[in-house]
């Protein structure tokens, strides 16, 4: 029996699921001995589950969350970096694992290096240095307000080569104090042996890819709960909008949703993933902390959300279109490939005002174009079943 520890960090809810729903998938293959390692709200999912999780160093999760709305990865510095390493490294050294499958986790590339062990993480194509989808400037770096989206992204090249080197500093003083083989950047530092990308290409395409990195699909999770009470009651001839913001959307988003759209001619529905309480709601809303999201999709005609990895997927797995507020410079990316497949619409969240969010509705709904878009891609990930084709990754990597 071959042993894997995944090592997510256990902060963010797609970060633990993704490699989660592999786990199971390796579970139902049979022959391997899986446990988890590492802390954060988020770490109870594999314990409900039935996986053995063991505590292990992980990051602040408010340190992390300013790093990223600024456009940066710079919460790693040194002392955090060589924490995490000995973190690693204790966990190995009780459980002996075959394999480290790592999610978020930057430190693995070095422990693992240094354990030799061989490591295999999860990660989306635009956080690889093959990513070739044209990018504007993200407009949450700082050097972005400080030059304008115009004169930064006719510098993009440039910046983004030095900030992602820059971010990568303290893992390359760090790897040369260990006589490790130097990584030139913060997505060198990301990759392992083994890279298994949760993109179809349309959404993340990539060129010059190596044999280490595969595209397993689309990862998408949802609480294994029953739909609200309330779902099965929607107008069917109302248009219904569905809200959410993940775990990394701001708050005050739904209470402006209510503002926007309650006692109005729509239906609004909600998962607030408890960030906000309502005391009462119009008659025309609902809301919930947690739901299926499957089954409020099949339900929605637009999803308005801060355009995460997971709701992204799960919107055009139903082919829903997606209205997309993003709170950090990923899901920015994320928006700009819904707006070049024709799926949806990106709107700036630092000049965001609401009659933005009302005109992008109106226009989602009355352009069938947007619809077309996200069932052309609904399409596509039903090709992928990104869960079983992880497990099958790791299994052939872990018998070659």
């Amino acid at each position: 029996m071959r042993k894997i520890v995944v090592m997510p960090d256990g902060n963010w809810l797609s970060h633990v699921s993704r490699p989660l729903e592999i786990a199971k998938a390796l579970r139902e293959l049979g022959g391997y001995q899986i446990v988890f390692a590492g802390d954060g709200e988020y770490m109870r999912l594999p314990r409900e589950c039935g996986f053995e999780v063991h505590p292990a160093l992980t990051h602040n999760p408010d340190h992390v969350m300013r790093c990223s709305r600024s456009g940066r990865a710079n919460w790693w510095d040194y002392p955090t970096l060589a924490a995490h390493v000995e973190a690693d490294l204790e966990v190995f050294t009780q459980e002996k694992p075959d394999l480290v499958l790592g999610d978020f986790r930057l430190s693995l590339s070095t422990s693992c290096e240094l354990a030799k062990i061989p490591l295999a993480v999860i990660l989306n194509a635009a956080w690889t240095d093959y990513y070739s989808a044209q990018v504007r400037a993200p407009e949450h770096l700082w050097v972005t307000r400080a030059l304008g989206q115009r004169l930064t992204t006719h510098l993009l090249p440039r910046i983004k080569s030095a900030i992602l080197r820059l971010d990568s500093r303290p893992f390359r003083r760090y790897r040369r104090e260990r006589d490790l083989a130097p990584r030139h950047n913060i997505w060198d530092v990301w990759r392992g042996d083994l890279n298994l990308i949760v993109d179809t290409p349309d959404h993340g395409p990539t060129e010059n890819l190596p044999d280490s990195f595969q595209y397993i699909g689309p990862i998408v999770w949802e609480p294994n709960i029953s739909p609200p009470p309330w779902l099965e009651h929607l107008d069917p001839d109302r248009p219904t909008i569905y809200f959410t913001m993940g775990s990394t959307g701001y708050p005050h988003f739904f209470e402006l949703a209510v503002e926007l759209f309650g006692n109005s001619d729509y239906q609004g529905v909600m998962t607030t993933a408890g960030m906000t309480q309502f005391d009462k709601l119009p008659d025309n809303f609902f809301a919930v902390d947690y739901a299926p999201g499957s089954a409020l999709m099949e339900k929605s005609d637009v999803v308005v959300c801060q355009g995460g990895n997971g709701t992204i997927y799960q919107a055009l797995s139903h082919g829903v279109p997606i209205i997309g507020i993003p709170t950090m410079h990923d899901q920015e990316f994320n928006l700009d490939r819904v707006v070049a497949l024709g799926a949806g619409i990106h709107l700036s969240d630092l000049r965001f005002r609401p009659e933005h969010l009302e005109q992008a509705v109106k226009e989602v709904l009355d352009n069938k174009i947007y619809r077309e878009g996200a069932r052309q891609q609904q399409a596509v990930i039903e090709k992928f079943d990104g869960p079983r084709a992880g497990a099958r990754a790791i299994d052939s990597f872990m018998s070659t």
